[in-house]
């Protein structure tokens, strides 16, 4: 591949997690046709960003994050500037792919059981206000195709916590909550999800197919500006 993808994620001590990228990853070189695609992490674990971009040349980075908080707006864009050639996407972001992954993890939880009458959108937590007001787009976007209430909360950082958008869903009288995870791959942060006490949490998103064909499109999207030929008069 003349522009090689690579995926870059937060990085975590939980080997399930690092196995789910690592899973993604695979899926989307499949994709591709049965390439090779690297994965380096930006926090927590390795290998680091700036490694595996020394690797390679002319990549097209793909951040796997849910929202462009601190590290898609400044650890990445900066990993990205001192590798050869490299270019960035944008995150996975407020995409119909990440609807259509949460929809489908609340089915599968729901099952064959009763309707939720409210969904409580669990997000990671960021420092960054525009992060944060991502997720709760996305808890729009998830209300209007599901047609159930639907209120965005935090594990971390700044609120509205998970706790208190649970609380207020619950004063608000409802009485079957779904907690649907905003998360990418099992860990701490899914954890506490689970123990909130909603009666239903779904599954992290992990290799979900809806997520590898979004990195595939962010890299062919990318791929097709760069392959571009300049405008000439």
């Amino acid at each position: 591949m003349d522009h090689p993808l690579v995926m870059l994620a937060h990085g975590t001590r939980s080997a399930a997690g690092v196995a789910v990228v690592r899973d993604v990853a695979a899926r989307v070189g499949v994709e591709l046709g049965g390439v090779d695609v690297p994965v380096g992490f930006v926090d927590v674990c390795g290998p680091t960003a700036a490694e595996v971009l020394a690797d390679v040349r002319d990549a097209v980075v793909v951040p796997y994050f849910l929202t462009s908080g601190y590290h898609v707006r400044f650890d990445v864009p900066q990993a990205v500037a001192a590798a050869s050639g490299a270019v960035s996407t944008a995150a996975l972001g407020k995409s119909p792919e990440v609807v259509d992954a949460l929809v489908q993890r609340l089915a599968e939880a729901v099952g064959e059981g009763p309707e939720v009458d409210a969904i409580l959108l669990g997000g990671a937590g960021s420092s960054d206000a525009r992060a944060r007001q991502e997720v709760h787009c996305l808890a729009a976007l998830l209300a209007a195709v599901t047609g159930v209430r639907t209120a965005a909360g935090f594990i971390s950082g700044p609120g509205p916590t998970t706790y208190e958008s649970l609380e207020m869903l619950r004063r608000d009288g409802a009485q079957r909550v779904a907690a649907v995870s905003l998360l990418l791959a099992p860990g701490v942060f899914h954890d506490k999800l689970s123990a909130l006490g909603a009666e239903i949490t779904t599954a992290p998103l992990g290799p979900h197919p809806a997520l590898v064909g979004l990195v595939v499109r962010r890299y062919h999207d990318v791929l097709g500006s760069v392959r571009r030929p300049a405008p000439t008069c």
